[in-house]
């Protein structure tokens, strides 16, 4: 069944080769010779109509009687008309179809016949002709084959006829046109010669390996002398009878094995065989140029070896590996001396060769056990290919096809538990090979990119398969040392190529060099240092992107500060767990807090590294990268000044976090609006000014967010039980209210949010008198109730003293406003004392009786009066200003 695919392959190939240029040729040249027929006859007819008439002529005097009848002799003798000699019939020598003429500007398109007529002449005209000498070839081969199993003749006997039909067949494509009758049909059409002729070589093939192999008639010598004989024969009958009958004895000296029986216990001679036949074909293509033929003669001999490969070969193994590396470095030879074929390009044909070579090579492995042997040959074309691409740059890719395929036979290796030190020994010859001649050609000016990925790719991808698949007892250490060794290579192509233009492979290698070296550094220190290490290489690239002022790098950078980050986090889980613990409203966060030192070590290091990394090259990363980088550092720096600020309390149980709690979470806060406040307020230096004032700006936020997402939402005095202190005013609670709005007003009068922030100005202020009003109640029901003010109920009293407070912080505001004639100051106390007024009123005025209620409504009278008068008189006087 393969060996009837394989000649249907062959049939299709010879239909395509022979039928595509010629008919293509003598149809393009009919089309041409037609249009110009029909221009000529347009143009001839079109001067007979532009060409003026001529005047008649006067008509001619009579004439003597004897010339007339002269004349009227000589026109009655018929002209003697020269009939050609018949043409010598002449032998139909192949000659190379040649492209049809291009046609001229004008002429008309070519025209194409319909796809039914080409059907037509395919099925009718030419199939037939190549069917009937392939069914030539299976008439000798099968005759000799039916005369050995009756019995009719002996094995001379046999041969010899064997021999005559063959050599029949050669005679009659020779000399066929010269038979009376039967001559035409050679010379009507030329391929009947063809194809006989290669039938003929074919079972002339057959009959060499019958008699040699079969019946001993003929030494190894003899033998192999019959077969050059024969080959040389093909060679001479295909310059004549063109591919058709080189492709026909192909196709014989292929089959001619599988039809004489071929047994295991005959490997060697049919090396031989295969060889020098193929051998044969390489020099008739390199000769004729044809490429499609050294392809066909390759295909038949890689069928032939991966059949062996497949069969009890025993000892014979290694001679079959010989043959495949031969095969595999003829082919590219060969095809390297011819042209191209079928459109496709000369590089990838030469390609062919070799990687069906090096994959038959990773067959042939493991039936020797990836010995020494196997690796000698996978080196060999790997050698080969390296020197094909030295020598043509265009066949660089073969070299990288090569080097895929090495990797691969290294992982079947170790993968099949050969993972022994002849695979590692060969591993390493693989990586220096390949390596090395990356490193070698890296610089060139078309294929250097490649050869660059090449010399990468080899250490590093070698590498991850022996750590992978590779059974070997090392220690971390060893490890640690081969990822520093690896590193120093792909580091090495980073430093060559680091001007080189192509964008991908530098950053690739700068990549590589620094994750081998990183994992170097995890394996040789301790646990504890992991962010370190990701932060001191991510350092190293930010350095080397400096200096070859490449982005790709920055980003790597950028991605090793992130994993450090990341390691840090991980570290931090403590604080994480006590940080979400607050959030929802947890007061036993000491439980969850790591150790002060392990942590200084785990996360404080490596902050002040990342800090210190976005300042120092602050340019490489840009404006908001570099802030980005800065602010992990200093998120995590605050995580640990958060750490430190909970161990002097150590708040743990709801009793201690009753009696500490709210004087712990009010320093936290008040801390980082200093830290903000002090930051945004000083005038910087040009290269500090954005990032400490950035930095101010975050720690102001992050007070504001404490303040109100704890001391007004989740644990507000009110509504959680927290020991304000006893004193009346200077208690916990005023004390840290009353610092809030401070705080607030300070933030909206500093110079850097007016500035980068001006619509935050308002807001800030407003949220200043907010917090002033809450300062007064609290500290109104710290009066009355003492430490605990989220549990006693509400009194009268505690209601009259709100208003009093209130009206208070109003009569402030208005005299603040008009001392400073601030609009908000005034628009605010009239505000609050209206709303203290119907409070009054409609509250407190209901629960009073006799005097007191005449006494406090005569009093809030008075004052209500003496504010509108002054304020009447601030009015006037602000619109006199405006009018002058």
């Amino acid at each position: 069944m393969e060996f009837l695919v394989f000649v249907g392959i062959i049939i299709l190939m010879v239909l395509v080769f022979d039928s595509r240029s010629t008919i293509a040729s003598l149809r393009n040249r009919i089309a041409i010779l037609e249009d110009r027929a029909d221009q000529t006859a347009v143009e001839t007819s079109q001067a007979v109509a532009t060409e003026p008439t001529a005047p008649a002529e006067p008509e001619p005097k009579p004439e003597p009687v004897e010339p007339v009848k002269r004349a009227a002799k000589e026109a009655v003798k018929p002209e003697r008309v020269a009939t050609p000699a018949p043409e010598p019939v002449s032998r139909r020598v192949y000659q190379p179809t040649s492209p049809p003429p291009t046609p001229a500007k004008g002429e008309p398109k070519q025209l194409r016949p319909s796809a039914a007529k080409r059907f037509e002449d395919l099925i009718g005209g030419k199939l037939p002709i190549w069917i009937g000498g392939i069914a030539l070839i299976f008439a000798g081969f099968f005759l000799v084959r039916f005369s050995i199993e009756a019995g009719l003749f002996g094995p001379t006997a046999r041969c010899i006829t064997a021999a005559l039909f063959g050599l029949l067949l050669i005679g009659l494509s020779e000399f066929g046109y010269k038979i009376p009758k039967f001559g035409k049909i050679f010379t009507d059409d030329a391929r009947i010669g063809h194809s006989i002729a290669g039938a003929g070589i074919a079972v002339l093939y057959a009959t060499l390996y019958m008699a040699s192999e079969l019946y001993q008639l003929l030494g190894l010598y003899t033998a192999l002398g019959g077969v050059v004989a024969v080959t040389i024969l093909a060679f001479v009958l295909s310059q004549r009878h063109g591919p058709p009958t080189a492709i026909m004895g192909l196709l014989g000296g292929f089959a001619a094995p599988y039809v004489a029986g071929l047994g295991p216990e005959s490997v060697a001679p049919l090396l031989i065989y295969l060889g020098v036949f193929t051998a044969g074909l390489f020099g008739l293509a390199i000769h004729r140029g044809w490429a499609w033929l050294a392809l066909l003669a390759t295909g038949g001999s890689v069928i032939w070896t991966t059949a062996l490969l497949f069969m009890d070969l025993s000892g014979d193994v290694p001679f079959v590996g010989a043959f495949i590396v031969l095969l595999a470095i003829g082919g590219v030879l060969t095809i390297s001396r011819t042209g191209t074929s079928f459109g496709i390009p000369k590089v990838v044909m030469q390609a062919i060769p070799l990687g069906v070579g090096l994959l038959q090579l990773m067959l042939l492995a493991p039936l020797i056990e990836f010995s020494l042997m196997s690796w000698l040959f996978f080196g060999v074309l790997a050698i080969f290919a390296i020197a094909l691409a030295w020598r043509d740059e265009a066949m660089t890719p073969a070299v990288a096809g090569a080097l895929g395929l090495s990797l691969a036979m290294v992982a079947t290796a170790f993968y099949n538990i050969y993972a022994d030190q002849m695979t590692l020994f060969a591993a390493i010859g693989l990586t220096v090979l390949f390596g090395g001649a990356g490193h070698i050609f890296a610089l060139r000016e078309k294929s250097g990119w490649m050869w660059s990925l090449i010399g990468l790719s080899a250490p590093t991808a070698m590498l991850l398969i022996t750590a992978a698949l590779g059974d070997f007892d090392w220690s971390e250490n060893i490890w640690a040392g081969i990822c520093v060794a690896t590193a120093l290579t792909t580091g090495l192509m980073a430093w060559r190529i680091r001007a080189a233009s192509e964008p991908f492979v530098q950053p690739a290698a700068s990549a590589v060099s620094a994750i081998l070296i990183a994992i170097a550094l995890w394996i040789w220190t301790p646990d504890n240092l992991a962010a370190l290490v990701a932060i001191a290489v991510a350092g190293g690239l930010a350095a080397w992107a400096g200096f070859t002022q490449r982005k790709s790098i920055i980003v790597q950078s950028a991605l090793a500060i992130g994993l450090g980050g990341f390691i840090m986090l991980f570290n931090a889980e403590g604080l994480l767990e006590a940080l979400f613990g607050s959030l929802v409203g947890e007061t036993d966060l000491y439980r969850y807090l790591p150790g002060v030192g392990s942590t200084a070590i785990k996360l404080l290091v490596p902050a002040i590294a990342i800090v210190a990394i976005a300042y120092v090259f602050r340019d490489n990363f840009g404006k908001v990268l570099s802030k980005i980088i800065a602010g992990m550092g200093l998120i995590a720096t605050s995580g640990f000044i958060y750490l430190l600020l909970k161990q002097p309390v150590a708040i743990g149980p709801i009793e201690d976090f009753v009696a500490y709690g709210f004087a712990e979470r009010g320093v936290f806060t008040h801390l980082l609006a200093l830290g903000g406040w002090l930051l945004l307020r000083r005038a910087w230096g040009e290269k500090l000014a954005t990032p400490l004032k950035s930095l101010g700006l975050a720690l102001a936020g992050l007070a504001l967010a404490r303040f109100v997402y704890f001391d007004i939402l989740l644990l507000s005095p009110t509504n959680v039980k927290q020991a304000m202190g006893p004193a009346p005013i200077a208690n916990l609670g005023t004390l840290h209210f009353v610092a809030m709005t401070l705080w607030l007003w300070l933030y909206a009068r500093t110079e850097t949010i007016a500035a980068a922030l001006p619509r935050l100005v308002r807001p800030l202020e407003i949220a200043s008198l907010l917090a002033a009003i809450a300062a007064v109640m609290v500290t109104v029901r710290q009066a009355v109730h003492g430490t605990d003010i989220a549990t006693p109920p509400f009194t009268s009293t505690e209601t009259y003293l709100y208003s009093a407070g209130l009206l208070v912080l109003a009569i402030a505001w208005l005299a603040r406003g008009i001392q400073t004639t601030n609009a908000l100051l005034r628009i605010a106390g009239l505000l609050l004392l209206t709303l203290v007024t119907f409070k009054v009123f409609l509250i407190d005025a209901a629960q009073l009786e006799g005097i007191l209620r005449i006494l406090s409504f005569l009093g809030l009278g008075i004052a209500l009066i003496g504010i509108g008068w002054i304020y009447g008189k601030v009015m006037r006087a602000d619109t006199a200003e405006a009018t002058d």
